[in-house]
């Protein structure tokens, strides 16, 4: 016999998190009880619960696991809903335990119940997650959790959400043996993958448009090799920043918001075959979607979200599947490269001066290109700053910078910058250091979480760009 408590956490290390965020409360107390009784996983107490799942989404990424964060109930599952919207809008397998009063109190006008009868925390979290539920057997909550980081993490990542009634992670069950695991499986059309080759392979002026759907490193791979092999000129959405290497030759620049003059000067030239990957194509990724972004002879989209093809430009080869097996088959089939035109190079803008003589924000990034340690993480928060570093920085390590651009929350870039420093683990152990570009609104709202660097002993530098509107 056993807690639900205990044996929910001996589920997650099953699958391999050794690490949660979170804020302690009564209705989560018993989880943080036994937390004590499995010393290998570390708890990593926020000041805000917000906070809490910026540090997640930051870990997340770093490891390429998923990472959990747990909450009381009441205020402590509604202050993490804006955390749960920017991981979901950026794809990162984040699972939220939220405690909730005793099943008995449901209707009652229990003191932050969220039960169907309040506020209904299930409810509310059902439309920004993959799945949103609430444990209610205490026989059958080790197998829903399972359920729940299976779902997590198929297909497209995203978000799950636990609501976990005080009485049932008390209850002690027995311990039970359960076989099987599921598993999500894409057929690869070897067909369409052999088209798309032979329309890259004949065009003359194609273009690789990449976002952060390609942000593993095997994705990261497989895209530089179809690069490289078919000489393909290369642009990065703003979420896919350090995607591919900025010191390739192929390397365009950035398209959209804080992007580059290079990537639109091969845009009016006219490609002919544009290529995306791993991009939803929203408005800050294409310039308010430029209709210069449509190929002219063909528009070739894969994602692993079936959602994604043809939402926003219609497509003439949409190939749904893992990014790396998808181009894996593309480049089984890949044909001699035709003589290609001449394409622009990375052009970055004149550095802004200032009026008055202060140093500007372009100003110090371009310092940061000289004096950050070749292996930094970069981490850029919300605001004009994030123009200025997708603009000006240099990163010289795939995967290296971050932006959670997909909701654009401020303070994510200043928290999510722990996350990533506490999860790193480059080859031979070393701790990489993270850099958070920030401004002084993002940081003044969650600079608080400088605690959980200092405790935890993240190596994190904070640069922040004062405009002194504050």
């Amino acid at each position: 016999m056993a807690s639900v408590a205990l044996q929910i956490l001996d589920v997650l290390k099953e699958f391999g998190i050794d690490t949660v965020f979170g804020i302690p409360g009564g209705a989560i107390s018993r989880v943080y009880a036994e937390l004590v009784n499995r010393p290998d996983i570390r708890v990593v107490n926020a000041t805000h619960e917000t906070n809490a799942m910026f540090l997640a989404m930051g870990y997340a990424r770093a490891t390429g696991k998923p990472a959990v964060v747990l909450t009381t109930a009441g205020p402590g599952f509604t202050n993490a809903i804006t955390g749960l919207a920017s991981a979901m809008a950026d794809g990162l397998p984040v699972l939220l335990i939220s405690g909730e009063v005793p099943r008995s109190s449901f209707g009652r006008g229990a003191l932050q119940e969220g039960s169907s009868y309040g506020y209904d925390a299930v409810a509310m979290a059902r439309p920004i997650t993959k799945t949103a539920m609430q444990l209610t057997r205490p026989t059958a909550a080790v197998t829903t959790v399972r359920k729940a980081i299976a779902t997590m993490l198929s297909g497209k990542p995203g978000l799950a959400f636990i609501s976990l009634p005080l009485d049932v992670s008390n209850a002690d069950v027995a311990q039970q043996t359960y076989a099987g695991s599921p598993s999500v499986a894409f057929r690869i059309d070897a067909d369409a993958c052999r088209s798309a080759a032979d329309l890259l392979g004949a065009a003359r002026r194609p273009l690789l448009l990449v976002g952060a759907g390609a942000r593993s490193p095997e994705s990261r791979a497989a895209i530089v090799e179809l690069a490289r092999s078919q000489q393909i000129p290369v642009a990065v959405t703003p979420k896919g920043k350090s995607v591919f290497p900025e010191d390739d030759e192929l390397y365009l620049g950035v398209l959209g918001f804080g992007g580059h003059e290079s990537v639109i000067e091969y845009l009016n030239q006219k490609p002919d075959v544009v290529f995306v990957a791993g991009s939803s194509l929203n408005d800050f990724a294409t310039n308010a979607w430029t209709p210069l972004l449509t190929g002219s002879t063909a528009f070739i989209q894969v994602d692993i979200d079936a959602a994604q093809l043809g939402k926003n430009y219609p497509v003439d080869i949409g190939l749904l599947g893992p990014i790396k097996d998808v181009v894996g088959e593309i480049l089984t089939h890949a044909s001699p490269v035709v003589v290609r035109e001449k394409h622009p190079k990375l052009a970055m803008q004149s550095l802004p001066r200032s009026a008055t003589g202060a140093l500007t924000t372009a100003e110090a990034v371009m310092v940061m290109n000289e004096v950050c340690p070749k292996d930094s993480l970069f981490t850029s928060d919300m605001g004009e700053h994030l123009s200025v570093a997708l603009h000006f920085l240099r990163t010289r390590t795939p995967g290296a910078f971050t932006t959670c651009l997909g909701f654009g929350s401020m303070g994510s870039g200043v928290v999510s910058a722990i996350g990533m420093a506490l999860g790193d683990s480059a080859p031979g152990g070393k701790k990489r250091r993270a850099f958070a570009i920030c401004g002084d609104g993002g940081f003044l709202m969650s600079g608080n979480e400088l605690q959980s660097a200092v405790t935890h002993k993240a190596p994190v530098t904070f640069v922040i760009m004062n405009d002194g509107r504050y």
